[in-house]
């Protein structure tokens, strides 16, 4: 479907370059069953001037010319066009080139896949994103008094990761610039919960220890929790355990993913979603202490869990907020998916093992922070969304794993 007077009628836009190695004939069959409206073009360059000068829904491109190159263009698109959904297909990828793809595609898929692979990854991306953009979370987040930015250090150390070749010296030089972030990031290297051998007194050796990605994560979380200082107008539960017990969730999640030998990017995404998965709800309770406080009485009172009545009293959830926040600031769309989910996890499409698989599982093994108003604050496991993964069988061996953990939140 190609004739431009019908793009009127269509749902959907879907611009496809040629360098993505789908057949053509699959494309169309998937936009005649969906009644999508289909574009092409046939270089990265005339790619990103479609995307300057058009509004499509949906981008799909492909990796097996100038992988570099290409990347950096979806880089510059997410800046032109954050809305639109991007799909990568691509042949077997290089750890650092999955790493690179995981941050800027929602969805990555084989070469030579079909109809079927296509549908489902545009579906799945078309309705997180329908499910984030709501008009009632914009409207609560755009009552939000003072919202954060992403820091320079996260943008500089995102340059770095893309490079590939900075030192762990030029790496900790950049960190440097804030010292309080500084501080923050050596604090948390050598808190219990990274469980190191010996004391870290320098960041190039917290950088050579736990690796950029890591270590950029860690600065952005301690930014954007420390945007939302507590104050005397709040009291129902303390924002600095609600980070620590992010960072709990976020090794715990790590660890997940390393005992199911998910790859090293899948580990990653799932790290920074731990971190952040609860930070909806310090964004809601700095915005309205009262209407919260009485949100989550109200909640324990019904004995349901808060998020249930944050989206019956407030007309979003601390996940919705959240989700809605970091899709703002770009970050990784998986990352982003596993907030938005990760109490109701069955709700996302995806059979594969992801990043929310294994931060659900970490939220709900683990203890919540203690609050003043006796609600439920953390994930229930969902055991439907576990047997549809197949993954039920581990679960044992998961509440073993959470043991280990609770003992390091109890020695903090």
């Amino acid at each position: 479907m190609e004739a431009g007077n019908m793009r009127i009628t269509l749902e959907k836009s879907i611009l496809v370059c040629n360098s993505a190695s789908i057949d053509n004939d699959e494309i169309n069959l998937v936009a005649d069953l969906n009644s999508w409206f289909v574009s092409r073009v046939s270089s990265i360059d005339e790619l990103t001037k479609r995307i300057e000068s058009e509004h499509f829904d949906v981008l799909i491109v492909g990796l097996s010319e100038s992988p570099d190159r290409t990347l950096n263009a979806l880089t510059d698109i997410i800046r032109i066009r954050p809305e639109t959904i991007r799909i990568v297909v691509s042949g077997h990828l290089s750890p650092v080139l999955a790493a690179r793809v995981a941050e800027v595609a929602h969805s990555s898929l084989q070469e030579g896949c079909g109809e079927i692979e296509i549908s489902q990854a545009v579906e799945q991306a078309l309705k997180t994103s329908a499910m984030i953009n709501k008009k009632e979370i914009r409207e609560v987040i755009g009552r939000v008094k003072r919202l954060p930015s992403l820091p320079d250090v996260y943008q500089e150390l995102n340059q770095a990761l893309i490079n590939g070749n900075s030192s762990a010296k030029e790496i900790a030089g950049i960190i440097q610039r804030d010292a309080v972030m500084s501080a923050k990031v050596l604090q948390l290297v050598n808190s219990a919960f990274f469980g190191l051998e010996r004391h870290i007194y320098r960041l190039n050796e917290a950088v050579t220890i736990l690796g950029v990605r890591q270590i950029r994560d860690l600065a952005l979380s301690h930014h954007l929790f420390e945007a939302f200082p507590q104050d005397g107008s709040w009291s129902s539960f303390s924002f600095a355990q609600i980070q620590t017990r992010s960072l709990t969730v976020a090794r715990f999640a790590q660890n997940i993913c390393r005992a199911v030998k998910a790859d090293r990017h899948i580990q990653g995404l799932a790290f920074l979603a731990g971190l952040l998965h609860d930070f909806g709800m310090i964004v809601l309770a700095s915005n309205d202490p009262e209407k919260y406080r009485s949100v989550m009485e109200k909640a324990a009172e019904l004995k349901q869990p808060l998020y249930a009545l944050e989206k019956l009293d407030l007309g979003v959830s601390h996940a919705e907020a959240g989700a809605y926040l970091l899709g703002l600031w770009n970050l990784p769309p998986k990352v982003v998916e596993a907030v938005l989910f990760h109490h109701f996890p069955n709700s996302c499409p995806s059979n594969e093992f992801q990043p929310l698989t294994a931060v659900h599982i970490a939220d709900s093994l683990l203890p919540p922070v203690g609050t003043v108003i006796d609600c439920r604050v953390t994930s229930q496991i969902s055991i439907k969304y576990l047997e549809r993964l197949g993954l039920k069988g581990e679960l044992n061996y998961w509440e073993m794993m959470a043991g280990e953990y609770r003992d390091r939140m109890d020695g903090v």
